[in-house]
């Protein structure tokens, strides 16, 4: 657990900029669900240098030489960055030693995916249709392919290298604070170092037809003590930077969220370039910016409030009070229980109201099981008035006799929001929404105990196995004879968009282009439920040989008797519109606040969230209908002792696939 001091040497404003990858639209989660992104590197100062060669346009059509061919895209660095890309041809092996609008609800996830394309390529595994990778999340095979893959079919592609633009810190020690307040021991040097070993791993174990992904790092301009119109300027200047200088095909933004404000990705999309850097945003952000803004793991913010309206509606709604710490808020004497919902406003250091949309969804969804809100209300995310604004507003919850506080906040407010309760001689039922990674061990301790021990509700991180046998930690020890990554903290952060992108890769085939990574090429087998960026009419998509990342199945194969292990799929496989962020389901926990164990950054402790009915997953519309066991300590898990075996990878022996 973090120490008191270790947060202390953090100021208000550190902590928001951190806590920006938090925020819808700028949220790149930390220790995230399967096992998504970067952490600053070496500074480089940004010049116009490359601006001459070739068109300024970002935004060639498939099959059209990409802008700057001739000196920028080729050279990928020529905007000022730090090039990294691979050595030589052979991977490190085992040591010797809103337009458009949603609706709630699922597809049929029974429906039948393709089938995987026939194949001779010798690392496909025919029985599973998949890559020869020790992971339930392999991408499926493609045919072999040699001969021409179209050269430059897109900015940041050339018949050699796919360009992945990395925005920097401009505040390393800032950055420093940040890590160190999570329990990171990492330094910036076996982060990047970890990073690169991966995208090794990657360029030498996915089909990129004859490519290998090349990450530029580059400075962000942007300051987080700056003015808001002021951020904005700086994270579209970073963006066009991208475009236009380094000439990138994708940008995957920081651990730290270089970029504040929504104004990166948006700038990004609007010039065609491709951006892994947002998660829990609202399913029409994406539909909106289609096929260029992706998530980097949690479901989408309308998926998390599907689930979690599930959950109180058949789980929590229908039962009345017994786990409040105060007589007056259980039954017999409070038959019924009250709910009071916060979500996360704006404040003096994080001027936002991007949330409120989302808790107007959650209360219509509730609302149509018969759940009025008392109270719906949002507090201001890193409060500098923190502990006085709590106390008002657990003391109003009290008084209007509120049993339970349905919490979707940042993992910081908690913080104030317990201790205020305590402060009013206020226990509630505490009902945490897994958002934000609230619903993490780690940030559980720093709240008010003697409130959490009443805490319950929904996780939409995966089940937590020993961190030696998570995939993060697994992949990296198969292609480096066991080792461990250099960065032990950051890896389970960084691996998930090396392990996403290139599979998108693999399966758009050669001719690659944002349309290619979302559909595939012809002839397709489906089609999209909208357009790019929001447009009304769909587009044909899921290629019969190359089906993009719309196509990849629903993973695990056999879902279904999964355990602790995520659901994994893109398109609209699980859901009635076109997600673009990869897991689906969630499962219930409760506090448990004398269990005692790690935390996911490994440190000791005591106050653990539980796992009722052994761990068991659901997908939206699956979720048991009846009284959970909430605070019943039988068939429960906090960390698994080992994969369940309905989880266990595949075991194949390392060797080098492609380009060796």
């Amino acid at each position: 657990m973090a120490s008191n001091g270790s947060l202390g040497d953090i100021t208000l404003g550190d902590v928001a900029k951190g806590l920006r990858r938090y925020q819808p639209f700028v949220l790149a989660v930390a220790a995230i669900v399967l096992v998504a992104v970067f952490l600053p590197g070496k500074t480089t100062k940004t010049t116009n240098a490359g601006l001459a060669a070739g068109s300024n346009s970002a935004t060639p059509a498939a099959g059209q030489a990409a802008a700057g061919t001739a000196g920028g895209a080729g050279g990928g660095a020529q905007g000022g960055g730090t090039s990294v890309g691979p050595a030589n041809g052979s991977v490190r092996g085992p040591a010797s030693a809103p337009a458009a609008t949603t609706t709630g609800g699922p597809a049929n996830p029974s429906a039948p995916a393709s089938s995987p394309a026939a194949t001779t390529d010798p690392w496909c595994d025919p029985a599973t249709g998949r890559l020869k990778i020790p992971t339930l999340y392999a991408a499926p095979c493609v045919p072999p392919f040699s001969g021409d893959n179209g050269g430059a079919t897109y900015n940041g592609v050339t018949a050699q290298t796919i360009t992945v633009a990395v925005p920097e810190s401009n505040n390393q020690a800032q950055a420093s604070a940040l890590r160190a307040a999570a329990n990171s021991t990492d330094t910036q040097a076996q982060i990047r170092q970890t990073i690169l070993d991966y995208i090794d791993i990657a360029n030498h174990h996915f089909q990129l037809y004859g490519r290998q992904m090349k990450v530029v790092f580059f400075t962000s301009t942007y300051n987080s003590n700056d003015s808001s119109a002021a951020q904005n300027a700086e994270c579209q200047a970073d963006a066009t930077t991208v475009a236009k200088q380094l000439h990138a095909f994708i940008s995957w933004d920081g651990e730290l969220q270089e970029c504040g404000t929504v104004a990166y990705q948006n700038t990004l999309a609007n010039l065609g370039v491709m951006c892994f850097c947002t998660t829990t945003v609202p399913s029409s952000y994406y539909l909106n910016w289609a096929p260029y803004v992706w998530g980097n793991g949690l479901p989408d913010e309308t998926q998390g409030y599907d689930m979690r309206a599930e959950m109180v509606c058949d789980e929590i709604a229908p039962y009345p009070p017994q786990f409040a710490g105060e007589a007056d808020l259980n039954a017999p004497i409070k038959q019924k229980r009250s709910f009071g919902l916060i979500w996360p406003g704006a404040s003096q250091l994080v001027n936002t109201d991007i949330y409120r949309s989302g808790a107007q969804y959650f209360a219509q969804k509730l609302k149509a099981c018969g759940v009025n809100l008392v109270e719906n209300v949002s507090f201001p995310i890193v409060d500098t008035n923190g502990p006085a604004d709590a106390q008002t507003l657990m003391a109003k919850f009290k008084q209007e006799g509120i049993s339970d506080v349905i919490l979707v906040t940042d993992p910081l407010d908690p913080i104030y929001l317990t201790s205020g309760a305590t402060k009013q001689q206020y226990f509630p039922e505490w009902i945490d929404t897994g958002s934000a990674l609230t619903d993490q061990t780690h940030f559980g301790r720093l709240y008010d105990q003697t409130q959490w021990r009443h805490a319950f509700g929904l996780s939409l991180l995966a089940d937590r196995v020993p961190t030696a046998l998570s995939e993060e930690y697994r992949i990296y020890a198969w292609a480096h004879g066991g080792a461990k990554p250099p960065a032990i903290n950051s890896a389970t952060v960084i691996y998930p968009f090396t392990w996403m992108f290139p599979a998108g890769v693999q399966l758009a085939g050669p001719k690659l282009t944002p349309n290619t990574f979302q559909c595939g090429q012809p002839p397709y087998t489906s089609r999209t439920h909208t357009g790019p960026r929001g447009a009304a009419q769909a587009v044909a998509c899921v290629g019969k040989t190359y089906p993009g990342l719309f196509g990849y199945p629903i993973s695990p194969t056999n879902y279904v008797k999964r355990v602790a292990n995520p659901v994994v799929s893109w398109g609209s496989r699980l859901w009635q519109w076109d997600d673009y962020n990869f897991t689906d389901d969630g499962t219930l926990i409760w506090w448990d606040v004398t269990a005692q164990g790690p935390d996911e950054s490994g440190s000791q402790g005591v106050g653990m969230w539980r796992y009722p009915y052994g761990g068991k997953r659901y997908l939206y519309g699956q979720f048991p209908k009846a009284n959970p066991p909430w605070f019943n300590p039988a068939n429960t898990v906090t960390v698994f002792d080992s994969i369940p075996a309905p989880d266990a990878p595949p075991s194949y022996p390392f060797k080098c696939y492609y380009m060796c």
